[in-house]
């Protein structure tokens, strides 16, 4: 990477008290983040602040020290709480003045959607004097101060979204022409620890830092994160591939569902369409988790045949032809149970190959050998029936999303074969 093509970092500041208080998740943030990291920018930190002006102005303080742009979204409607706009004007020392074309473009929005024009509109005209406005019938400016660029932003995710589009990412390309490229990659890992991946992956040394390998536990599978930085997107693809082959070597090919966006849901429905096979769900604890996981994905119809949520014993015997001295002698929650409702399924719907879970969701409903969270899952085929015994962990609705998600897990391994 030359001297040119060093590593533009900014700064993001999200305001709102509502963020703050977990009314509502930080979204902004991620969006912004990934958006820059994809057009060849960097954060160098973010943070969230109250919607008092002495906070705003503290964070924009703070932040232009070693930023080469700053971001700052929220703050800038009409209301009294909304203060970024103010807080501009006094950490730069600039007085507030009305846009006049701002204003005129409000005032023809409003007549045009039959509103009238009010106190609190003349509010949003106000912006820190030398400010560049952006957008035109929504808040948001641009404003210059000790070389530093920063772009202020509504926080209504889809007015900010088409900012960042239409302004915010084309002024920041204009800038700063040289810059290095980025490319990451997630690789989904299944049936592995965190700790045992780390162990596996801790002696590989990438000898550079262009390469940065990191480790994302989530609830139900973990992620190996690879960022490559290169001087183009040839060679930064290029090195990202060598450093995933090292890890695939590592890990397995067999613990790799996917890559990015390919969740388990994904996969397995590429893997039945491209058998030209029929799937069928028989559920009990996970209540339909299941077939909902497999029929959020556009165009399931192709593979997905039919599902049975047989909670109750009585169903189980009806719609899958459970044994009723098999569930006397074994219980619901059983090997035999999983394996016969499975089955079952696969015999009811005339389909190439069914899942079937039961299980002890909890709270309450252990007993001794079968404590709360234990979950049979079977897979049934043409030629034959596979079981796993579970013990979950968490409460109630992790168990039933942790059982949804090794079910998954079984049907990918055996399309596998």
């Amino acid at each position: 990477m030359t001297q040119e093509q060093k590593q533009i970092m900014g700064s993001l500041i999200t305001v709102g008290d509502e963020i703050l208080l977990g009314d509502i998740p930080n979204d902004n943030a991620h969006y912004i983040a990934a958006c820059l990291r994809s057009n060849g920018f960097r954060l160098r930190s973010m943070v969230t602040v109250g919607d008092a002006e002495h906070e705003i102005i503290q964070a924009l303080h703070t932040r232009l020290e070693d930023s080469s742009f700053v971001i700052i979204t929220g703050g800038l409607g009409p209301t009294e709480d909304d203060r970024t706009s103010a807080a501009a004007a006094k950490a730069f020392n600039l007085p507030l003045v009305v846009n006049d074309r701002y204003r005129q473009g409000l005032k023809e929005a409003c007549t045009r959607r039959g509103l009238s024009w009010s106190e609190e509109l003349d509010k949003l005209t106000e912006l820190p004097q030398g400010a560049v406005k952006i957008g035109r019938d929504m808040a948001g400016f641009i404003l210059e101060h000790d070389h530093v660029v920063c772009y202020f932003l509504p926080g209504v995710p889809a007015e900010m979204q088409q900012l960042m589009s239409d302004q915010v990412l084309p002024d920041l390309k204009r800038r700063f022409p040289e810059r290095p490229v980025y490319v990451k990659q997630i690789m989904r890992v299944q049936g592995l620890r965190e700790s045992v991946i780390g162990h596996r992956l801790k002696s590989l040394s990438w000898h550079d830092e262009a390469v940065q390998v990191g480790y994302l536990p989530q609830l139900y599978e973990n992620w190996v994160t690879i960022l490559v930085t290169g001087k183009d997107q040839a060679s930064a693809t290029a090195r990202l591939q060598q450093v995933q082959a090292h890890i695939v070597d590592r890990l397995g090919a067999q613990h790799i569902s996917g890559l990015n966006d390919d969740t388990l849901e994904t996969v397995v429905g590429r893997q039945l369409r491209a058998r030209s096979w029929k799937v069928a769900v028989a559920e009990s604890c996970t209540g339909g988790l299941i077939c909902q996981r497999i029929t959020s994905v556009a165009g399931a119809s192709d593979y997905f045949e039919r599902a049975f949520i047989t909670y109750g014993n009585q169903a189980k015997m009806e719609m899958l032809g459970v044994p009723p001295d098999l569930l006397n002698q074994h219980g619901a929650v059983s090997e035999p149970t999983a394996r016969a409702m499975a089955e079952g399924a696969r015999q009811q719907a005339r389909a190439d190959v069914a899942l079937a879970v039961t299980g002890i969701a909890g709270p309450a409903g252990g007993m001794p050998g079968k404590p709360v969270g234990t979950v049979f899952i079977a897979c049934s085929t043409n030629s034959h029936t596979t079981v796993q015994k579970h013990l979950f962990a968490g409460p109630r609705e992790v168990v039933r999303e942790q059982a949804a998600q090794a079910a998954l897990v079984l049907l990918w391994r055996i399309l596998l074969q």
